[in-house]
């Protein structure tokens, strides 16, 4: 039998990884070992509000939308064959469905029927992952740049039956450690729960380094659903429509495309421009990206101001949005300027693969701890 406790581990620079403990009674010494013979998997995991994705050291990877859903009733339960969906399957299927999304602003829920959701989804990536049996596996788990203590321990104790070992890490982080960016960067990480900063000096970052706030993918949906509900009373558009025409549309500054889509109304269907909507609605989480951003610069070590604001990165989805980068470096112009670009790999699996890297990078000292 094994149990589980919840520790903090400081780097020098007093920077905290909240990890899951894992002690086994079956050793006698008090020296806390790693056995070489046993085959080792690290994992990277970025759980977001959206979507969650995984990335092993094996070579296997997985990229799941974050979402759960039970059989509403037994005729559905019977129709589905299964009793619980994950991901796609139960997005495709969600009108027959109660549908749970463990995950809200880049926190993990406290009631127990999305933890259960969240431990479920887990469970169901890593099954799918075919890991190899009787392996040991050190996760690192990205997280927004603000979460909260309690936030970070609520998700380790979630994970803990899964891994050997758990460590938590900012998600922005994650995303400079798999670029090799690593000296004054700034990552603006655009995700659908949570917009997250961290400007990156060589070290892990600090509570300083960092800032986050709520205005991100799901505000874009929302103000887009407000918005075009508004000019169109009988328009009936869901959340899943919003995030397809925004992932598809999505711009700022100078419109790109003529943003058609077919909007439901009433029992038909009629062809709309959502021009206006959508640049409204894209363009509403710029001010305080901009406003960071500053803040972030000017409590920088003045003779690395320069270095950092000609060196930031936008990843996450919110990076497909059209001109972005353009768009927030020409917001930047009137503020001291600043040079500003989007990531080249993919922004969905960038944090994961970050994560993974960090986690096998790790001091072997480190997981010691957590045997």
């Amino acid at each position: 039998m094994k149990i589980f406790n919840s520790q903090v581990i400081e780097s020098k620079k007093g920077c905290e990884i909240l990890a899951s403990e894992k002690k086994s009674n079956k050793a006698e010494s008090n020296e806390k070992t790693v056995d070489k013979t046993v085959e080792k998997i690290f994992i990277g995991v970025d759980f977001g509000t959206s979507k969650i994705a995984m990335t092993t050291s094996n070579g296997k990877s997985i990229l799941e939308q974050n979402v759960v859903g039970y059989p509403k009733d037994a005729i559905s339960s019977k129709f589905l064959k299964k009793e619980v969906l994950y991901g796609e399957e139960a997005l495709k299927h969600r009108v027959a469905l109660n549908i749970h999304r463990p995950i809200e602003c880049g926190v993990l829920k406290t009631n127990k029927e999305d933890i259960a959701a969240a431990k479920g989804l887990l469970e169901y990536c890593l099954e799918t992952l075919n890991l190899p049996e009787g392996a040991e596996s050190y996760a690192i788990l990205g997280v927004p740049a603000k979460a909260s203590v309690l936030s970070k321990k609520i998700l380790t104790e979630i994970t803990k039956d899964f891994f050997t070992g758990v460590m938590v890490a900012s998600d922005p982080f994650c995303v400079a450690y798999q670029l090799g960016l690593l000296e004054n960067v700034m990552i603006v990480d655009i995700g659908a729960g949570t917009t997250d900063l961290c400007r990156v000096r060589g070290t892990l970052p600090e509570p300083e380094d960092m800032t986050s706030f709520g205005k991100s993918g799901d505000y874009i949906d929302a103000a887009l659903i407000k918005s075009i509900t508004s000019d169109y009373t009988s328009a009936m558009v869901t959340k899943e429509m919003a995030k397809r025409w925004k992932e598809e549309l999505g711009f700022v500054g100078k419109p790109s495309k003529n943003c058609e889509v077919d909007v439901p109304v009433d029992s038909s269907t009629i062809r709309l421009s959502i021009v206006q909507e959508m640049k409204d609605a894209c363009e509403s989480i710029i001010p305080p990206i901009v406003e960071g951003i500053t803040s972030l610069i000017a409590t920088y070590d003045p003779d690395f101001r320069d270095d950092l604001r000609n060196n930031i990165i936008v990843s996450g989805g919110g990076s497909k949005i059209h001109d972005i980068d353009e768009y927030i470096e020409n917001e930047l112009s009137i503020v001291g300027g600043g040079k500003v670009s989007v990531i080249k790999e993919d922004p969905f699996t960038a944090g994961s693969k970050g994560a993974l890297k960090l986690a096998m990078d790790m001091p072997e000292d480190y997981w010691k701890k957590l045997i």
